[in-house]
């Protein structure tokens, strides 16, 4: 995998709306934070919007190969996740990605354009956007700045929980749940084999969750990946007044990747909850289950 030039602080960073609708008033809470590391660059075209999308599909896709062919900026971060990459996917000029490499950070729907990177042989950062920043404590500030920054490697995870015992290496790759299970049996899901596969949602009720782990399942993913880290699973309840009788969506992954044969680890510090760790998408990492961590054996940057 190429780890593409690290940051400085002063450095130019695209802003990219490649998914659903900016809020403003989010989008300047979080420009206000990242602003006082990088220069952000964007025009107001990024908070365009036609219904649940930021913006026509041929303006997303112009925004994007926008951000890569930028000389100046040495990194490219998504404004929020929502809806849309999906449908752009097809018209994406994957040259871009290795013609300059520079970290992408973004996540759930992001989920699809880290995958592309993924696929081209360059890691990105699963991290969080823009609008997702300002809720998010400064320890997860300075993780993301550390991704990009520090050409070091070391623990990215702590304290996880392990349901499945074992220690294994791969490749770290995965996402949201249901934008990944959404990329199965497309060209656009990068190869899993020996990957340590991990996974996040929100507001999916447990059966959902159930189907989707059960989907993954019968593709053969649990049957390609080394591991598995469970994230944060936010709002995944079943409405009232059916709630008492469904199964809480812990105990679903419990039951459902519990079985495995394979290391599973839970209670990860990522995705759409309070919390929101940066991790170096691609990269090889180890997971080991004995101490609850997740560390990089190689970095993002170089």
């Amino acid at each position: 995998m190429i780890r593409p030039p690290r940051l400085r602080p002063g450095d130019v960073v695209r802003v990219i709306a490649p998914s659903g609708p900016v809020p403003r008033e989010g989008f300047a809470a979080g420009a206000a934070v990242l602003g006082t590391r990088y220069q952000l660059r964007y025009d107001d075209e990024l908070f365009a919007r036609d219904g649940f999308l930021a913006g026509s599909d041929e303006r997303r896709i112009h925004e994007l190969h926008g951000a890569f062919a930028d000389r100046d900026a040495r990194g490219i971060v998504m404004a929020r996740g929502g809806y849309g990459l999906t449908r752009i996917l097809p018209f994406i000029d994957r040259a871009i990605f290795t013609a300059r490499p520079v970290p992408v950070i973004g996540f759930s729907d992001g989920t699809a354009l880290l995958a592309q990177v993924a696929g081209a042989g360059i890691i990105s950062i699963h991290g969080p956007v823009v609008t997702q920043i300002p809720g998010l404590p400064s320890d997860d500030h300075l993780a993301l700045f550390k991704l990009l920054e520090d050409p070091q490697p070391g623990v990215v995870l702590r304290d996880l929980e392990g349901l499945v015992p074992g220690r294994v290496r791969g490749p770290l790759l995965g996402g949201n749940l249901e934008v990944l299970s959404r990329l199965l049996g497309t060209p656009f899901l990068p190869d899993l084999t020996g990957a340590i596969l991990f996974l996040e949602d929100i507001g999916e009720r447990p059966y959902r969750v159930d189907r989707l782990i059960t989907h993954l399942d019968s593709a053969g993913v649990f049957s390609a990946v080394a591991g598995v880290v469970v994230g944060d699973f936010s709002g995944c309840l079943e409405p009232e007044p059916t709630r008492a009788s469904s199964p809480a969506v812990a105990e679903v992954i419990d039951d459902r990747l519990g079985r495995l044969a394979i290391p599973v680890a839970t209670g990860a510090p990522i995705g759409h909850g309070s919390r929101n760790v940066a991790l170096p998408y691609g990269a090889l990492v180890e997971l080991d289950t004995r101490f609850g961590t997740v560390t990089a054996i190689e970095s993002a940057v170089s």
